[in-house]
């Protein structure tokens, strides 16, 4: 079973990190199998803004690019990505970022021109399948933010490995109330409201 932290503390008033969630439920016996950073996967990868996109002197399917990285830094980055454009935002790989793979970006000459950093596509983050081209985000996003905090991922997975006897915990509420009652932490279940009946029918039940 997978759930994220955030999810278990809409069912739990705690402040406890990920590690201390997870040291209880082995105490309890449920085994924390895998624990997840998915912010921590693109900590290396920001917004970048791409303000010229000229032809390389040396290469037909080559870009030039001049790209706005934040905090008021310009890189020169070289580009062979077909839509790459002036005005575009894409996730930019800085110099000393790590691509899925363990593949590092550096600082490099491309045909005589040096590159300061790579723009990337969906598949070169690890977040899909997409390598047509560079992953064009929506408009009004400010250059220099983290890829994370645009995806909304500053969360933290956990897979617990049951046993079947613990189909109990097969759902957050039982997680929650095994954690709680370990912690001596409330719970706070959420409250469904009733759904009134629109018809009349009743149809008898015979429980044998």
């Amino acid at each position: 079973m997978k759930f994220t932290l955030s999810w278990l503390k809409e069912h739990l008033e705690t402040d406890a990190s990920v590690d201390e969630i997870a040291e209880v439920l082995t105490d309890l016996g449920l085994e924390v199998e895998e624990i997840e950073d998915r912010a921590a996967r693109l900590k290396d990868f920001t917004i970048g803004k791409v303000l010229k996109a000229e032809k390389h002197p040396d290469a037909d399917k080559l870009k030039v690019c001049k790209v706005d990285g934040g905090n008021g830094d310009i890189l020169d980055i070289v580009c062979g990505a077909p839509n790459v454009a002036a005005g575009m935002l894409v996730p930019l790989a800085v110099v000393g970022a790590v691509l899925p793979g363990d593949v590092a970006v550096r600082k490099t000459k491309i045909r005589g021109v040096e590159s300061s950093g790579m723009l990337c596509s969906q598949r070169e983050l690890g977040l899909g399948d997409d390598h047509s081209g560079l992953w064009a985000l929506p408009p009004g996003i400010a250059a220099g933010t983290a890829m994370s905090q645009l995806l909304e991922l500053p969360d933290q997975v956990l897979e617990l490995d049951l046993t079947p006897n613990r189909g109990d915990c097969l759902g957050m509420e039982g997680v929650a109330r095994e954690v709680g009652a370990l912690t001596r932490t409330d719970l706070t279940l959420p409250v469904f409201a009733s759904v009134a009946a629109a018809i009349d029918d009743q149809l008898p039940v015979n429980v044998q």
